[in-house]
């Protein structure tokens, strides 16, 4: 990897996020103050989805529907929750910060929530994701009247203004708060992009989620092991991947590097909160034909990433930090413990300080 390069690229990443999300949250749709509480909120803002498309919904939104995941963990953020009457079944089971929404009615999946079901609950707006895990059939909703809104809410280079745009929905203290985040989100960023520069050799990494696929090169986390000094060798495996994710045959792992095999395993599983759990997770991996001999793990470098939320939404830059202390120790002032405690106290979570297991060897 050119190190100046990726640096020069993360740069651009934080300046056009913070630019963006500031212009947002400044603009002519929310008024040029929005701490000032003289000001009258506007009666609608319009909305520019990751799609392109410019929704316009009444404002200030009081009774809402959320089925993405990554806006109703930015919803606590905003202290906004208070307004969700309505989530879909992940948000529910979501095992970081699920319990926020206890009580809260279900509405049905996050591809096909229940318009009769919002409407019953006094919402006429429901939020949904843009490019991937989206809402089947919009128009069916927006048929019974509902205005739906999509926004990722995750991405490096737009979580930002995703963030500012849904705060502009709900009045000056969420717009407020979007910018502590995003201070918080674009300080760190900053921080790694600084630090990448002098972190020396790129370590090789494979990273697995629980369903047995690997990251490819069309995946956000390709590029987040990047910014963290670490080169994904699924890039090398799958030369022209079809998806950002993909099985990879254990063949080519373990022949990786003349059958050294990569320098850093890592398992992005959740859900795990103790580590006897963690270390049966770590045992089946350890237990596939030829991974014992692995650099990987004969330097106890394979990682059971029990907080999986840090590794996208709102909470991925704790988790770019996360990544950059695993590959390069030492090279950051601030760990990725300290960054979730100061986001729970900040935005009023409980999330389990637990982010990972390492099998060490007695």
């Amino acid at each position: 990897m050119k190190k100046g390069i990726l640096a020069a690229v993360a740069v651009i990443v934080v300046i056009a996020a913070s630019v963006g999300g500031y212009a947002l949250l400044s603009g002519s749709n929310v008024g040029d103050d929005p701490s000032s509480q003289s000001k009258v909120y506007p009666s609608s803002v319009t909305i520019t989805q990751n799609d392109g498309e410019k929704i316009t919904v009444a404002t200030p939104v009081e009774k809402v529907a959320v089925v993405n995941v990554n806006a109703a963990e930015f919803m606590q953020v905003l202290n906004v929750t208070d307004r969700v009457v309505g989530i879909s079944e992940s948000i529910a089971e979501d095992d970081d910060f699920g319990y926020i929404y206890e009580g809260v009615e279900v509405v049905g999946t996050y591809s096909e929530p229940s318009g009769e079901k919002i409407l019953e609950l006094g919402a006429n707006v429901v939020i949904g994701q843009c490019t991937s895990m989206s809402i089947k059939d919009t128009a069916a909703l927006e048929d019974l009247g509902i205005t739906v809104v999509l926004l990722d809410c995750y991405g490096l280079d737009q979580i930002t203004s995703d963030l500012a745009q849904l705060a502009s929905l709900f009045g000056f203290e969420a717009q407020e708060r979007a910018v502590q985040y995003a201070e918080m989100f674009n300080e760190t960023v900053g921080m790694v992009t600084a630090a990448n520069a002098s972190m020396g050799e790129d370590v090789t990494c494979y990273m697995e989620l629980s369903n047995g696929k690997a990251y490819t090169s069309k995946a956000e986390m390709s590029s987040l092991i990047d910014l963290a000094g670490g080169y994904n060798i699924v890039k090398v495996l799958v030369a022209d991947p079809t998806s950002s994710t993909q099985l990879i045959s254990n063949e080519a792992i373990i022949a990786y590097d003349n059958g050294l095999g990569p320098d850093f395993i890592l398992v992005r599983v959740g859900g795990i909160n103790d580590n006897a759990t963690a270390e049966l997770e770590y045992q089946s991996m350890v237990g596939r034909a030829g991974w014992s001999t692995l650099n990987a793990t004969q330097s106890d470098n394979i990682f059971i990433i029990t907080q999986s939320g840090i590794l996208s939404g709102p909470r991925v830059y704790i988790g770019i930090v996360y990544l950059t202390e695993t590959f390069h120790p030492g090279v950051l002032s601030v760990s990725a413990d300290e960054l979730l405690a100061e986001y729970n106290q900040a935005f009023g979570y409980d999330i389990t300080p637990m982010m990972d297991y390492r099998h060490t060897a007695t």
